[in-house]
């Protein structure tokens, strides 16, 4: 049986993973008053975020 943590960690999984790959692939493409790439570093914290959901829905089976 599926929990919540399973859903969530794929979706965060593949936001964090299109997010991630948008900000490497155009860095140029940013917010106009931010000094970094701000897809970059939510998309790899979304990643983070949805592959600790899946060890975490994983480990409690």
């Amino acid at each position: 049986m599926w929990d919540l943590r399973t859903p969530s960690g794929i979706l965060f999984t593949i936001y964090g993973a299109l997010l991630t790959a948008f900000g490497l692939l155009s860095p140029e493409t940013r917010a106009p008053l931010a000094e970094y790439n701000v897809n970059l570093w939510s998309g790899f914290l979304f990643l983070i975020f949805g592959v600790t959901m899946l060890w975490m829905s994983r480990r409690a089976t």
